[in-house]
């Protein structure tokens, strides 16, 4: 572990978090927190991705020990947050294998069934715009998009078609059955 790392796991350990899913990463005490040479409401989408599909897969895991680990998958000393090539791998970590797919598609395939994604889009223009990821799961004839942007304090709630045809999709991370341990 780095000196950076083990220093932002210090000081994040000072920062209470607040029970249950986070959503808006600019908000409350989470925004503060350190992540590589940056901070979470700026890099940290990534780290809260995974931490809400833990969450939501009935796996608690202290969201400072899973910046901790995750630190070292950083990009550009962490003013690019993770490297979402890994985000199947930080989950397998914590005991949900995910499977990378690049179609929009069959990420909505899965969500249907019931499935939760852990979803990296465009936020403007392929490879000329920022990087953002959030964690997907159904909600009736809906998705519920956890984290959905920095300043949304809430669970958004979108139609299939308006939020994952209109994004500029990367890759999604379709979560399997949870295995022992953690």
């Amino acid at each position: 572990m780095s000196f950076f790392s083990r220093s932002n796991f210090r000081y994040n350990q000072k920062i209470p978090l607040p029970e249950g899913l986070i959503n808006g990463q600019a908000l409350g005490a989470v925004s503060g927190m350190k992540f590589g040479l940056s901070n979470m409401s700026r890099s940290g989408c990534e780290v809260i991705a995974v931490y809400n599909a833990l969450l939501l897969h009935h796996k608690k895991v202290p969201f400072q020990e899973i910046a901790k680990y995750m630190e070292r998958f950083r990009v550009l000393l962490g003013f690019w947050g993770t490297n979402f090539y890994v985000l199947g791998h930080c989950l397998k970590h914590y005991g949900l294998p995910a499977q990378r797919v690049r179609k929009p598609e069959v990420a909505e395939q899965a969500l249907r069934s019931g499935k939760t994604v852990v979803y990296v889009y465009w936020c403007g223009k392929r490879y000329r715009s920022s990087v953002h990821t959030v964690c997907l799961r159904r909600h009736g004839d809906h998705i519920h998009v956890y984290n959905a942007y920095n300043r949304c304090g809430h669970v958004y709630t979108a139609k299939y078609e308006d939020y994952l045809q209109k994004s500029r999709m990367i890759f999604g991370y379709i979560i399997g059955e949870p295995s022992q341990g953690h």
